[in-house]
């Protein structure tokens, strides 16, 4: 009975490959999942733990996804007073739903990078600028005299199978939306990305070696300390 099945299965295999469309379909049923922030087991955790702490007072939120959550920002910048608000795999609407955990902390300046996850998961460009404008608008309501800079999405490594123009498209639309709202936006990506499009500073195709969060660095100092 078990070889049957398994024969017949081989059989409908066979068949969709004749005609083609088995990668297709396979395809186009990915597509069709609708990416949800709340199934990242990462966000539930650190959200909820997040949550758990005390309010207070601090120099700088850096806020984002995985490639903040996996800096040691408080050890760089040990003479300032850093809340390190990244979760792995986030998106701009996970972002958009925790910011009461950023808020509770005052900051006087808030550096935000999101939305490489939106683009790996193909979600709109638009419904992305708009979760963006809604989370820029939310904090400096709530947040007024703190400084917000929004960082450009970093560049890929080829071996991911994304298109570093669709990042750069996605920055350029994140460039236009900060002009439009007076809010200073800083070019991570010209820093990283090579001449025949790629980035190098990776181990993993996505998030930054030690070299690559040094070139971070020195792009964002100036504003850390002015």
């Amino acid at each position: 009975m078990l070889l049957a099945c398994i024969l017949f299965l081989l059989a409908v295999v066979l068949v969709l490959l004749k005609h083609g469309n088995y990668f297709s379909m396979l395809q186009d049923a990915m597509s069709d999942h609708t990416f949800q922030y709340t199934d990242n087991a990462s966000y539930i955790q650190r959200k909820t733990q997040f949550e758990l702490m005390p309010e207070r007072n601090t120099d700088i939120v850096f806020l984002g996804d995985s490639i903040t959550a996996r800096f040691e920002w408080q050890e760089y910048f040990s003479d300032l007073t850093v809340t390190n608000r990244g979760i792995d795999s986030d998106v701009t609407e996970g972002v958009l739903n925790r910011l009461d955990t950023v808020e509770n902390q005052h900051p006087q300046k808030i550096f935000l990078m999101i939305g490489i996850n939106d683009i790996m998961h193909k979600l709109p460009p638009d419904v992305s600028m708009q979760n963006y404008k809604k989370i820029l608008t939310q904090l400096s309501e709530a947040l007024p005299d703190c400084k917000i800079y929004v960082q450009s999405v970093l560049p890929v490594n080829t071996s991911t199978g994304i298109d570093n123009s669709d990042v750069s498209a996605f920055n350029a639309e994140l460039r236009q939306l900060c002009d439009g709202l007076a809010l200073p936006y800083i070019d991570l990506y010209s820093l990283m990305v090579t001449d025949d499009n790629n980035f190098t500073y990776t181990a993993d195709g996505v998030h930054p070696t030690g070299e690559g969060y040094a070139i971070w660095m020195d792009g964002i100092r100036e504003y850390v300390y002015e």
